[in-house]
């Protein structure tokens, strides 16, 4: 039979027809089951990233709690996380496939098989993922220098008091943390820092000799005609009532009267730029006579209760020159003269913290080696640049502005700080504690790898 022309036409179209519709079939049957793989394959990531962040939670805990010292322990503790994380969830199934304790790191590998609700089309009714998770608890060496304000202004309301309370109870955490590698020093500083009268023949400080000191003295032998004078004074910006008498008096002959000038363990600064600089290098630091300072610096030293009797005795007196405390709080952390803990034993990748507080301004400024000078702009670049160069020594500092209501100074100190993150501006006792338990438990964070 032929076929003319609009016949063979006409059957091609109904043949191109046919095959459209099975392409069309096919195709969409294709976009059904990518989105649908698409959907189960996202309920899978969700459901892989809960397990993750709940073995992340359990490696840690087991980590840190060394009386789950077997398998068997860590894998009940484990399992109740696990039933409490997923209450009476059907499709849940957790399966605990190795939980193992290696010194101080444990490892946790889980599986939990889901439930999909798509991939039926292609005959899968679940779906298995799998996390491993490693936690070790951070046993680390650590060295934190404690850089407190012991100034007059300290005195105020028992700021003090309230300093030692919180510095205790931050040295309670250390203690917890039983870390023989963890080294605590304690630098109180006012004008100046006491570094000790055992060190007087060390090489690296210059230490005039005692000597007898002779001045004329007359004393009053009749006042009489006495007027009150009223005045005012400041200590560490703190101001008190220096009235006194004016008399008409008479005196007795005069006669000397000597003194031993001694030293006290105060030191001052360096000429010439040595006072930015953490290390000896050749050049003396000078020890200052008839200088009274705060309570002599202690070391580095493991044992917190050490450091907790220096605390315990922290007095409040003379004025504020933060740049002292920031240089010796350095110095604590440095392993080189003038206070290396050479011959420690001291794991190398230690940390080095120093945590300043301070209630105040600076009231002084460095004149030549003492620090009875008034600039305070100088004082406080002088602050910017030893913060500086103790963060580039790679010095971890917190700073601490308590009941401090000077601007500048607030944000000389955020300066100081590491990052903003690790300023705190405490108004009263209770802020300055809750300032020193945080960063008590930012430096008892556990550390996580997979």
């Amino acid at each position: 039979m032929k076929l003319n022309f609009k016949q063979i036409t006409s059957n091609f179209r109904v043949e191109t027809r046919g095959n459209v519709a099975a392409m069309f079939a096919v195709s969409t049957f294709a976009l059904i089951g990518s989105l649908a793989l698409a959907v189960d394959l996202s309920n899978a990531f969700f459901a892989k990233q809960r397990l993750q962040d709940t073995t992340d939670a359990i490696a840690l805990m087991a980590a840190k709690d060394k009386t789950l010292d077997t398998n068997e322990k860590m894998t009940e503790v484990a399992q109740a996380l696990y039933d409490a994380t997923y209450p009476n969830q059907t499709g849940q199934r957790i399966i605990i496939e190795n939980i193992v304790r290696n010194g101080d790191a444990v490892t946790v590998v889980a599986q939990n098989n889901i439930k999909t609700y798509f991939t039926g089309i292609f005959n899968r009714s679940d779906m298995d993922v799998g996390v491993a998770s490693t936690a070790t608890y951070s046993d680390k060496a650590m060295d934190i220098a404690l850089v407190l304000d012991t100034t007059y202004s300290m005195s105020e309301n028992n700021k003090i008091g309230s300093l030692k309370s919180a510095a205790t109870g931050l040295l309670d955490t250390f203690e917890d943390l039983n870390n023989d590698n963890l080294r605590v020093a304690v630098v109180p500083f006012s004008e100046y820092v006491n570094v000790g009268t055992a060190r007087r023949n060390e090489t690296w400080l210059d230490v005039p000799a005692d000597k007898q000191v002779c001045k004329s003295k007359r004393d009053v032998l009749t006042s009489t005609n006495c007027q009150r004078i009223q005045s005012t004074c400041y200590n560490d910006g703190v101001a008190y009532d220096c009235s006194y008498n004016q008399c008409d008096k008479t005196y007795s002959e005069p006669y000397q009267q000597c003194w031993s000038e001694s030293w006290s363990g105060c030191v001052g600064s360096r000429m010439n730029g040595f006072d930015e600089r953490v290390g000896y290098e050749g050049r003396k630091i000078p020890g200052l006579t008839n200088v009274n300072c705060s309570t002599e610096l202690q070391i580095l030293n493991s044992n917190m209760q050490t450091a907790k009797a220096t605390v315990s005795g922290l007095q409040a007196y003379s004025e504020t020159y933060i740049p002292a405390g920031v240089l010796w709080g350095w110095r604590t952390l440095d392993e080189t003269v003038p206070l290396s803990s050479a011959g420690a034993t001291v794991k190398a990748d230690r940390e080095k913290v120093m945590i300043v507080m301070t209630d105040g301004e600076n009231q002084r400024s460095k004149s030549d080696e003492y620090h009875d000078g008034t600039n305070i702009n100088a004082a406080n670049t002088k602050t910017d640049k030893l913060c500086d160069e103790a963060k580039l020594d790679g010095i971890t500092i917190y700073t601490i502005a308590y009941d401090v209501n000077d601007a500048t100074t607030k944000s000389m100190l955020n300066r100081c700080a590491t990052d903003g993150s690790k300023f705190f501006d405490a108004t009263n006792a209770s802020e300055l504690n809750k300032a020193f338990e945080a960063i008590g438990n930012a430096l008892n964070q556990l550390r996580i790898s997979s």
